[in-house]
């Protein structure tokens, strides 16, 4: 699977022309299953994915998930300060000659030999008038792939569908709840142990420290180990993606 917070192309293509809290209860959800099963059927194609997480995750429950997110003073300090992670504030021949092992480098090359740049979170989600839960949903797709740097998760499908799960139990948002089980019984069948992984995941999140809100841009220069320690992560995860970066 493509990496689902990291194209360019998805991000725009799958951005709602209208305002996502205009819609009743009844539309959003039609559009979501319509997409979730888009998605389902093709599990390579990143726009539908998109497009189901931004329906199904723009529900009333997101108040409370934005609340959280500002009441965490780590949360109001990154939003009052505007904090970006995009093209504009990541260098990443900067972050590529840090120390081997550094948070910043390793994220570098996780990007780099994936093919993926900062560039695909410039400009704000579309669909979205209220600036809070803007910046926030914009913060958790800039900081997607850092996500996968800590948890040690690969972009490929089995670690894909396990960050999923890892996210819903870190924000609570139902769509990822919803995707990572879907996906999960529909390959369990193809890729052996997929439950399994997307368990391990889910209970490493409820555990974590809180990652939205993690200042990340801090840390370029930390070893990633100390920045897993920091949130309550495996320093050596079982499966670290990073490794082989």
């Amino acid at each position: 699977m493509q990496n689902i917070a990291s194209s360019n192309a998805s991000h725009r293509a799958a951005a709602p022309a209208v305002d996502l809290a205009s819609l009743s209860a009844v539309q959003r959800w039609s559009g979501a299953l319509v997409e979730l099963v888009k998605a389902i059927a093709n599990l390579e194609d990143t726009q539908q994915v998109i497009k189901f997480l931004s329906l199904s995750n723009s529900g009333p429950s997101i108040r409370k998930r934005v609340e959280q997110f500002f009441s965490d003073p780590a949360g109001r300090k990154l939003y009052e300060a505007r904090r970006a992670i995009d093209s504009r504030t990541v260098d990443l021949d900067a972050l590529a000659a840090l120390p081997e092992g550094t948070l910043g480098r390793t994220y570098a090359t996780f990007l780099r030999s994936r093919g993926l740049t900062p560039a695909a979170f410039d400009g704000a989600p579309k669909g979205i008038t209220d600036s809070r839960q803007s910046y926030m949903m914009q913060r958790l797709r800039q900081t997607h792939d850092l996500w996968h740097v800590a948890t040690g998760c690969s972009t490929d499908l089995i670690d894909e569908i396990a960050l999923q799960a890892f996210s819903f139990a870190q924000v609570r948002a139902p769509g990822n709840g919803i995707l990572a089980v879907t996906a999960a019984l529909r390959t369990a069948h193809i890729h052996r142990g997929i439950v399994r992984r997307m368990l391990e995941l889910y209970r490493a999140g409820r555990h974590a420290e809180r990652l939205p809100t993690f200042p990340w841009e801090d840390h370029w220069a930390t070893p990633l180990a100390e920045v897993r320690a920091m949130l309550g992560l495996p320093i050596a995860p079982r499966r670290d993606a990073t490794a082989a970066a």
